[in-house]
Parts: C-alpha cells; sequence; structure tokens
C-alpha cells in the first residue's frame, strides 16, 4: 500500500472548511491538521474530521507536505513564505495574493525551492468549462455574469478579486492573447471596496471580452457565453449545463439561415472537490498543476488593471503618446452619491505618469461634469 500523501489547512473559514471536507474523503490523503487563529473554529473542525488543529500555520510546517492557504488573503504571502520555504507544495485559494507584487513573490519562491504552486481557481473544472475547451478553439467574444447576493464574506477585498477574477481567469485561458485595452467602472454599496463592476477587455487578437460582476444582486447567476463565427455557446456555470446554438443555412431552400440549438451531455461534478482531487494526483505523479502560480499572477494583474480603472476610465497597453480616457468616467463613489472633481483628474495624471514613465501628454484631454481641463507635459509630468 502506498504512503498517503501527508496535508494540511491553514485557514478554516467558510472556504477552508470546504478543503478540510474534501481532503478529509480522498482515500490518498492523511489529513495531519487544521490551523486557524480562532482557536474554538480550529478545535470544531479538528473534532469533525479527526486530526490535530493549531493556532499558528507555523506549527503546521513541519508536519506536512502539501497545504491548502484559505485565510485571508493579505496574509497569503506571509503563510505561503512559512510553508514554501521548507518545501512544503500550496494549493492557494484564490486570488493569489492581495497585490500582484505579493503574488510574483510567491511564484519566484516557488519555483525557488521547487514546490507545486497551484491555485484555486475552481472554476477551471467545472465541466461545463471542460467541455467548451473540447468545443472551441478561437473565442471572438465572450460574455460572462457573475452575480450573488450579498454574503457578508469577502470584506477584505473587492468585487473584482472576490468573484470577476474567476472569470478573468477562464478568459486568459481561452483567449491566448495578450491583453490590448481595458474599459471599465464600479461602485462600492454596502463595503468600502467596489461591490459591483463590468470590465470591456480587447485582446490583441481582436477578442473582446465584457465581464460584469456583482455581490449585492438579488440572485445568484454564473453566466458565461461564447461566440465564434459560426456558433455560440451558452454555459450555466450554476447548474453545469452547456447549450451549443449553431447556423444551418442548408436547411432551407432559399438559403436563409436558421439557428439549431443542441444541448452538450456533461456528467456534473463538485468543483472543488475536483480541484483537491487533481492537487493530490499531481503531488503524486510530479505533474505540472492544471491552474499554475503563474496563472494566477495572470488573473490577478489583470484584475488589478480592471480595479485602477474603474477610476480613471480606460486604460490602453500601446506606446502611444495619446492615452483616451472616457468622458464622465471620473467618478469618486461614497454614501455621499456621485462626485466628479479635479482632484480626480490629478490622480488620473499621476496613474498615467506612473504607468507610462515615457508618455508625452500634449493631447491629453480630462473632463468633468461641466468643464475641460487641458493638461501640458512638462510641468505636470
Amino acid at each position: 500500500m502506498k504512503n498517503r500523501i501527508k496535508v494540511g489547512v491553514a485557514g478554516v473559514g467558510y472556504m477552508g472548511e470546504f478543503h478540510v471536507r474534501h481532503y478529509a474523503a480522498n482515500a490518498n490523503v492523511e489529513l495531519v491538521g487544521v490551523a486557524d487563529i480562532d482557536e474554538s473554529r480550529a478545535k470544531r473542525i479538528s473534532q469533525t474530521y479527526h486530526c490535530d488543529w493549531y493556532a499558528d500555520p507555523a506549527d503546521l510546517v513541519d508536519k506536512v507536505e502539501a497545504v491548502s492557504i484559505a485565510v485571508p488573503s493579505i496574509e497569503h504571502r506571509n503563510v505561503a513564505d512559512l510553508f514554501i520555504s521548507e518545501g512544503v507544495h500550496v494549493l492557494m485559494e484564490k486570488p493569489l495574493a492581495s497585490t500582484v507584487d505579493d503574488a510574483e513573490h510567491i511564484v519566484n519562491q516557488a519555483n525557488r525551492h521547487n514546490v507545486q504552486l497551484m491555485v484555486g481557481h475552481q472554476e477551471r473544472f467545472n465541466p461545463a468549462i471542460i467541455a467548451l475547451t473540447q468545443q472551441i478553439d478561437e473565442p471572438q467574444y465572450i460574455e460572462a455574469h457573475r452575480l450573488g447576493l450579498f454574503s457578508g464574506r469577502g470584506g477584505d477585498v473587492d468585487v473584482i478579486t472576490d468573484l470577476m477574477i474567476h472569470d478573468i481567469d477562464l478568459l486568459l485561458a481561452f483567449i491566448k492573447s495578450p491583453v490590448k485595452s481595458v474599459s471599465a467602472l464600479g461602485s462600492s454599496v454596502v463595503t468600502s471596496y467596489l461591490d459591483i463592476a463590468n470590465a470591456r477587455i480587447e485582446f490583441a487578437n481582436g477578442a473582446v471580452a465584457n465581464v460584469t460582476a456583482s455581490r449585492v444582486a438579488q440572485e445568484k447567476v454564473r453566466n458565461f457565453q461564447v461566440y465564434t463565427q459560426n456558433e455560440y455557446l451558452n454555459l450555466d456555470l450554476l447548474e453545469q449545463t452547456i447549450t451549443k446554438t449553431t447556423k444551418n443555412s442548408s436547411a432551407r431552400n432559399d438559403g436563409s439561415i436558421i439557428l439549431v440549438k443542441e444541448p452538450i451531455e456533461i456528467t456534473p461534478n463538485l468543483t472543488l472537490k475536483a480541484e483537491i482531487d487533481h492537487f493530490v494526483e499531481i503531488l503524486e505523479v510530479g505533474t505540472k498543476p492544471f491552474v499554475t502560480g503563474e496563472d494566477g499572477l495572470m488573473a490577478l494583474q489583470v484584475a488589478q488593471i480592471v480595479r485602477e480603472t474603474v477610476g480613471y476610465g480606460h486604460w490602453k497597453c500601446e506606446r502611444t503618446s495619446t492615452i483616451l480616457i472616457w468622458p464622465n468616467s471620473f467618478r469618486a463613489w461614497s454614501r455621499n452619491g456621485l462626485q466628479r472633481s479635479k482632484n480626480l483628474v490629478q490622480k488620473a495624471i499621476l496613474f498615467l505618469a506612473k504607468r507610462f514613465p515615457n508618455l508625452s501628454s500634449n493631447s491629453l484631454s480630462f473632463w468633468t461634469s461641466s468643464t475641460q481641463f487641458q493638461y501640458p507635459a512638462a510641468p505636470m509630468l
């Protein structure tokens, strides 16, 4: 009988407990223990799943070969360093980190210490998404809606890194082309972070995606639509169904086009269980994870661009001296309502100066609700 992999879970809040449950059910895993600063919760979960508990993740390090990290994202870097530095393989709940700098650090550390780093973008394991990969090659347009009721969770991050990042990861997986430009808008509603957001993402190969995320909606929606030249596919990621619509011009003598819909047969699964089973499998056989640290880093990089763009309107990666900032997009959302001010224009200038240090801004114009501001290059930059 082969040895089981010794696994622990750091952080057993809402998501962490699901990790514990699926590890406990995996015959190839020895669930060693859990760690959480909430000692009563850690103790309760350890009793339920018959493992040890600790208040400090550091106490798990020398006892496990692999770990799921499900602590708040702001702590991902610190907790990852504890395990990676000792050669422990890591499954990191998404997002990979709270900042791109921290995510880059985690990826570099994993490569340096030759450990497996997998990121928990569990929609990759949704059977509808897996079926989609077998149906399309080069999508031209993707429309994604990820909506949910406010749960009280996710208060440490905005809706972009809480929800939208799932669809950003899927976009990057299907559209294998650099991001060319981003337009975005959003608002905080019940938290101090963005609770709703929409982004239009254009890619260098001409593909376009429109992505909407909300955690203050009236119903839960996980819809993903993909359009190619001759067909489109509609995915319900909650129900794990996929419908394919194609055109058929030969069905009528006059050559007119009719649309034919057909469901694609798939077998539903528990996406998180499939993700964790995959993590255990790659540790056994030594293959590359389905969602790598680099994948998680790229998703976070695009998420950061979307977040920054919400305040400034439009972002372009082209090396040009003219950057278009959409009129009426300088919006400071607060509980007192919508404000537009010259101060936001100053912030946009600083943003552009940081992102495009060689930019000449002679042609930059900025609008508030009633006044146009024109800025020369040298004094401002």
